[in-house]
């Protein structure tokens, strides 16, 4: 016979956040080229716009981490001026991504290392 708690929603619930953090972890180091990234700028200028259950918002974070490149994140979920300006530029889908005054709509390791 199981647990009581086996049964329990919140059980299942938290089960799943857990087992989706790694999953995402594991998807997200797959996914993130080792080449090292080769600036046209000095001092690139990275400011995206993310929400904080978006995946690819996070793989973006983690090639950016990953390559010591300064970023500006703007959760569009929390503040309402973040999000018209998310508008304005033409944001769809989240991350949006400004690089170097690029914009690049979703993660696209390719499009960010040219405008970088």
């Amino acid at each position: 016979m199981k647990p009581a708690f086996l049964k329990h929603p919140l059980f299942i619930i938290i089960t799943l956040f857990i087992a989706g953090y790694f999953f995402i972890q594991q998807y997200a180091q797959q996914h993130i080229s080792d080449e090292p990234v080769t600036l046209t700028k000095a001092d690139p200028k990275i400011i995206m716009y993310s929400t904080q259950s978006c995946m690819y918002c996070y793989i973006a974070k983690e090639f950016f981490n990953k390559h010591q490149l300064p970023f500006t994140e703007y959760d569009v979920d929390t503040s309402k001026e973040h999000l018209q300006t998310f508008y304005r530029l033409g944001g769809r889908g989240t991350p949006l991504l400004i690089v170097n005054n690029e914009i690049i709509h979703g993660y696209d390791e390719e499009m960010i290392r040219k405008a970088l």
